[in-house]
Parts: C-alpha cells; structure tokens; sequence
C-alpha cells in the first residue's frame, strides 16, 4: 500500500504559541527598536504600547476566525470564501512575500549580531552566513513540524527567559533622567514610530496558516491569545529599560542597540547574554517563518492557482512550497534586494489585517449555518466593536507607511493579479469549483 501523505496534527498550546510569539519576536524588536528610537526618542516604548492597540484587536479577529474554521494557509483561504477569491489571492500573495522576506532578514539579523561578539577579530560574510542558517534551518523544516515545534520550543523558552531577565535586571539602573529626554519629533515621531514597530508585531496572524496542524480547534484561539500579550509586555517593558539605561540618541545609533543598552549594566557579560538572547529570538523568527511560508504557498497551490506547490512529504510537510520560498530567500541574500522586500512587509501585514477584519462582518451573513456551529470565540453583537476599530486604525497604519512602501507593495500585488487572471482563464471552471468549496483535509494528486 502507499502511505497517504497528508498535514499531521501535532501542534499543542506550547507549540503554536512558540511559533506563533516566536516568529513576533525576533529582528524587529533586536533592530528595528534602534530605528523607531530615532522618531519617538526616550518615548520609544510609548510607541511600542500604542503599536500594540491594533495588534490586540486583529488578535481578537485572528481568533474568532481560527475557531470558526481551522485550516491551514488562512491568510489566504479565509477572505477568499468569506470576501471574494480575488481579495484572497492578492492577501496570500502579499503574505507568501511578506513572510518570505523576513526568512532572508532573520538570517542576516543573526549573523550580524554573532560578529558583534566581543573579543571576536574575525567577521562572517553576512550573505554566505546566512544562507547557511536558511540552509539548516530548511532541513529542519523539511523533517516534519514536531521537529519544528520542538526546536521552536526550546528557543521560544530561552528567548522569553532572556528579554524578562534583562528586562528586571535593567530596572534599577534606569536614569529618569534619560526618560524625560522625550521624543525629538514631538506626538507625530511617537505615531510614526509606532507605525514602523507594526513589523516587529507582524506575524500574529501566522496561527491561521496552521490550523490542520493543531491538536485540537480550542489550541488556536490560545496561542493567538498567549501570542499577542507575551510579546507586548517584553516589547515594552525591555524598549523602557532600553532608553533608561542609555540616552535615546546612543541606543538609536547603536548598530546592535539592545548590547549597547546591556553593556551599561551587566558589562561583556551582559553583551554576551544578550546576544544569544537576539540569536534565540532571530532564529525562531526564521524557524517559523520558514514553516509558515510553506503553509500559505500550499493553500494558493490547493486550490490550483499557484500550481505545483500542494505536494507533501512523508514527514507531512508541504516540501516544495518549502524548497521554493527557501530558494527565493535565498535569492533576496545574495542579490541585496532585501532592503526593498522589507519596505513592503508591513504594509503587506495591515492589508491582511483589513481583510481579516472584514471578513468578520461578512461571514455570519456567508455561512450562516456554519457561523452558528462555531464554538469558543465568536465575535458578534456588542463585540463587533473591536473588528471595526481594528479596521479604521489598520487602514490608519496602513495609508501611514508612506507612498514608496505602498508603490512597491501596489506593483507586487498588480503581478498577482496578473498570474491569478492568467491561471483562472485556463482553468476557470475547476478552480471556481475548487474555491467554492472548504479545503480542509483536501490533498491534490
């Protein structure tokens, strides 16, 4: 007999919440801190806390979508049978790019701050360095998400250890001081800090990309709940030791801010920790997204848009939607184009965020009799507030990022469109039957 491949139900609360937070905790709270200090200033973890608004209100939405449907690649297939299957497709078209992108900038983030070490004369080649970790970090993928999660795990714990200890550690030695240096660009370098700081509280959504890889439905609701607050209390509290421990302007030129900050209460010892603190956070960014990549790949493959990328290993990943993301990471390391990609990331986020926000309001009316079905988190009545704040202040955000980002991400989506028309014209009746249909559990030959 063949072994019937198929996505295998391992993930628990731990291991959802660990790729989940994991993948929230990375590179944007190790480098993009230092770049959102020189907007808000001494005001930084301000941002951070008003950053976290809409981050709490598409976690609330991400969870009652989750618990409606779990499936896997939800980016995609939640607004393409709940919206229309063009706002579907471009959404999980940003979002395979979106997380793409990161896998190539955690890998460079990590190798920058291993040749910060001190005491170290020689210096890795940050392009070769990181395609080695992508490499690895390819190989753990590919043999199945328990050896995922269990690597995600282990870091998850680490890096969670580490922030809170440097965090209270830091504490005594805040110079008030510092804190009432204030933001240099006044209430507007707050917000616009604050807009920069969505990348580094991205990836709440990721849970919806692994719904038939949990144990049961009730585990995502949790770990998007667990995802959401853990990352904000170490965002915050570390970013407000961070600007008390040093001025604004010196942590902001730091080319690794959070060293910098260490090195002023625990010495050489402290640059060390916190730096194989950044590591464990940069790799479960990578880890995750490079698991998460693949998922959204193969649900726009499922439905045959993207063909080719459906296929399953006998660890029951989705291997070539893998290979392929790997390979563009790849592609983005070595030809320097990463600094572009990045520019999209967060616009690309706030567009699912809108879409998943309105999906919300129009699935009750789409699938009534599904809706009634849906046990543990259910937004309807009073509750719809919060979709429909997170709606208004994520188009805020998401017009905030400015015209060259939004021009980059316009062109990214036009290229979208234009596969998706191609693709739909040559097989318009069985791809509409496809998408008509609910595709959990479903494996394509």
């Amino acid at each position: 007999m063949v072994e019937k491949k198929e996505l295998r139900k391992e993930l628990g609360v731990l291991d959802a919440t660990s790729i989940v937070a994991g993948i929230v905790i990375g590179a944007g709270l190790f480098i993009i801190t230092g770049i959102a200090a020189k907007y808000a200033g001494a005001l930084v973890w301000l941002s951070y806390l008003i950053g976290a608004v809409p981050v709490i209100l598409i976690g609330i939405t991400t969870a009652s979508l989750s618990t409606f449907y779990p499936v896997e690649g939800g980016s995609y297939v939640y607004p393409s049978r709940i919206l229309h299957p063009v706002f579907g497709f471009l959404t999980g078209w940003a979002m395979w790019l979106a997380i793409i992108g990161p896998v190539a900038i955690t890998a460079q983030a990590f190798v920058n701050y291993l040749n910060a070490l001190p005491g170290v004369s020689w210096r890795m080649s940050i392009a070769a360095g990181a395609v080695l970790i992508t490499i690895v970090f390819f190989v753990i993928n590919y043999l199945g998400v328990k050896v995922v999660a269990k690597v995600q795990d282990v870091l998850f714990l680490f890096l969670v250890f580490g922030i809170l200890a440097f965090s209270l550690w830091g504490l005594p030695h805040i110079h008030v001081s510092y804190l009432k240096l204030g933001s240099p660009l006044g209430w507007g370098g707050v917000l616009k800090a604050a807009s920069l700081l969505i990348f580094a509280y991205a990836g709440i959504t990721i849970a919806t990309d692994i719904g038939e890889e949990v144990k049961t439905p009730s585990v995502l609701p949790k770990a998007v709940l667990l995802g959401t607050l853990i990352p904000i209390v170490l965002y915050v509290l570390s970013s407000f030791v961070c600007v008390g421990v040093l001025p604004w302007y010196e942590f902001a030129s730091a080319e690794a801010p959070y060293a910098s900050a260490a090195s002023k209460f625990m010495g050489s010892f402290g640059v060390i920790f916190i730096i194989l603190v950044a590591w464990a956070a940069i790799l479960t960014s990578h880890n995750g997204e490079q698991a998460t990549a693949a998922r959204v790949a193969f649900s726009l493959s499922r439905d045959k848009i993207v063909p080719g990328l459906h296929k399953i290993n006998k660890y029951g990943i989705p291997h070539v939607a893998l290979i392929i993301g790997d390979a563009i990471a790849i592609f983005l390391i070595v030809t320097g184009t990463i600094e572009l990609v990045a520019e999209i990331v967060v616009a690309a986020f706030l567009f699912e965020w809108i879409m998943f926000h309105l999906c919300i309001f129009f699935l009750p009316k789409k699938y009534p009799d599904m809706y009634e079905k849906t046990e543990f988190f259910k937004l309807e009545g009073w509750k719809l507030i919060f979709p429909a704040i997170g709606l208004a202040i994520s188009v805020y955000f998401f017009i905030l990022q400015g015209a060259r980002p939004l021009a980059y991400f316009g062109v990214w989506l036009a290229i979208g469109l234009l596969i998706y028309y191609i693709r739909v014209s040559q097989n318009k009746e069985e791809i509409m039957a496809l998408i008509r249909e609910w595709p959990r559990g479903r494996y394509l030959e």
